[in-house]
């Protein structure tokens, strides 16, 4: 199968970019493709951009004659650039894409709920105390970056600790050996993350951010001018992510090897991989499988529920990243969704699949 993904976008200030290009190739009928941009708040070689690089690995941007560049942009200008035109879809949070909105970048729309809860938590290591929130007050907290106390403080608040008390200790990627030693009590993580660190053999609790600040997270997004001029490309767009998310959903396995083969710098153990990716099907989802169970069922993935968007909104009225309310309905649509996907034609290309990553390689 050939790879329709593998154009990047890397190293940007104030939205200027390097490419690095790679040949491209015509969908399956032999007619050309139609090259689209999308920017993305995760670094390029990362198992959170799994239901991605699923799509691709499992050829469905190439049956609808998509070709995809990313842009790899984590300095939170992301919105921005989509805004601008200078990509055509996006997949940030709702604080950037709102703030952004409220700024006056309104040509923006969400479009499928690809992270439906909040994804965000704290992991904990049971033999030092911690085991509530409440129990947080006063303490360190690791993190793998200086900005993320602006995801944390939140939903600290929301469950009653003052953020003023607790201090962030910036370790990068050591965050996990810092909690593991004790160095620190708790971690700031996410769903993928931790997962990821349950299957490396690290065990530990977590406080779900989304018991006490409930909302959604990351989406995909569309420049509406975009939109305007091409609706059958954001519908296929929209149904490609839908099928690589039931992809992730039915068989994480497939989709670690997917990335690992894409990606082989990722330094993880292969059941690490698949953590990762189950923690991300649990953000697409729903933390409890009987939700995400449930969703598949009634084909309603990608599916944005309003009074949950809603939610969200408020949320950050109440924290005050925004001083007043946005329509929901006007930057969240279900429009681009469907329940008419083929589950059984997924499930064929899933068992269809043969391994190659070396990290799968190496471990059976």
């Amino acid at each position: 199968m050939k790879k329709t993904f593998l154009k990047k976008c890397i190293g940007f200030a104030a939205g200027a970019a390097m490419l690095f290009a790679f040949a491209g190739c015509g969908s399956k009928d032999g007619s050309s493709s139609q090259v689209v941009t999308m920017v993305s708040p995760t670094a390029l070689a990362s198992l959170d951009l799994c239901w991605l690089y699923a799509a691709d690995g499992l050829g469905y941007f190439e049956e609808e004659g998509i070709e995809l560049e990313l842009i790899e942009c984590t300095d939170g200008s992301d919105a921005k650039m989509l805004a601008s035109g200078q990509a055509a879809f996006g997949g940030f949070s709702p604080s950037v894409g709102l703030t952004s909105i409220a700024a006056g970048a309104t040509n923006v729309k969400a479009i499928v709920n690809t992270v439906s809860c909040n994804m965000f938590g704290f992991a904990y290591n049971k033999e030092l105390g911690i085991d509530s929130f409440e129990k947080i007050a006063g303490k360190d907290i690791g993190s793998l970056s200086d900005s993320f106390y602006v995801i944390f403080n939140p939903i600290l608040a929301a469950a009653g600790v003052d953020p003023s008390t607790v201090k962030y200790i910036t370790y990068g990627p050591a965050e996990y050996e810092a909690l593991a030693r004790g160095q620190v009590p708790v971690m700031g993580t996410w769903l993928s993350e931790y997962y990821m660190c349950q299957g490396m053999g690290y065990d530990w609790g977590y406080l779900s951010g989304n018991d006490v600040l409930p909302q959604i997270a990351n989406s995909l997004w569309v420049n509406t001018d975009f939109e305007a001029e091409n609706p059958e490309i954001v519908k296929k767009f929209a149904r490609i992510i839908q099928k690589s998310m039931y992809a992730c959903y039915a068989n994480p396995e497939v989709v670690a090897d997917i990335v690992l083969d894409r990606y082989p710098s990722i330094e993880v153990t292969w059941d690490g991989a698949v953590g990762a990716v189950k923690g991300n099907v649990s953000g697409m989802l729903g933390i409890d499988p009987k939700d995400a169970d449930a969703k598949v069922a009634s084909k309603e993935i990608g599916f944005f529920e309003m009074p949950v968007v809603e939610q969200t909104i408020q949320n950050l009225v109440t924290g005050g990243a925004l001083s007043a309310p946005l329509e929901a309905s006007k930057y969240y649509s279900n429009e681009y969704v469907t329940t008419d996907i083929d589950f059984a034609k997924i499930d064929a290309d899933l068992a269809a699949y043969e391994f190659k990553s070396k990290v799968y390689k190496s471990s059976h």
